[in-house]
């Protein structure tokens, strides 16, 4: 009479570990992802905040001091990082608002233009 032993092999057991880490590093790599994609949004709707508020600003008082210029940089360094720059130009009546900053893939660039009154 043989009898037979139940339990699961070493093989079993060591494909079954590999299985699990490898299911828990394609969780890891998705929350990194999912944590970029959030970085990124939060800075794209800081920029549009940023962007938006000095042309608003313009048009409400008329034109564009250079204090306003300087406060609206130090606005950006502080909110975005110092990497960040902020470009702005005024010709025949439309302000061109411009922020540029470091993405996880590559460079980010929000362009606002707007008339504002001469």
């Amino acid at each position: 009479m043989q009898v037979r032993q139940g339990g699961m092999t070493l093989l079993e057991v060591v494909l079954a570990m590999a299985v699990l880490a490898l299911g828990m590093f394609a969780s890891a790599a998705l929350q990194v992802r999912g944590q970029q994609a959030s970085d990124d949004a939060r800075r794209q709707g800081t920029a549009l905040q940023l962007t938006q508020g000095l042309l608003e600003q313009v048009r409400a008082a008329g034109s564009l001091t250079l204090a306003d210029q300087a406060a609206w940089q130090a606005q950006v360094a502080l909110r975005m990082g110092r990497v960040a720059q902020g470009h702005l130009g005024l010709s025949a009546g439309v302000l061109t608002v411009e922020l540029r900053w470091p993405g996880v893939e590559r460079e980010q660039i929000l362009r606002l233009q707007g008339r504002v009154q001469p």
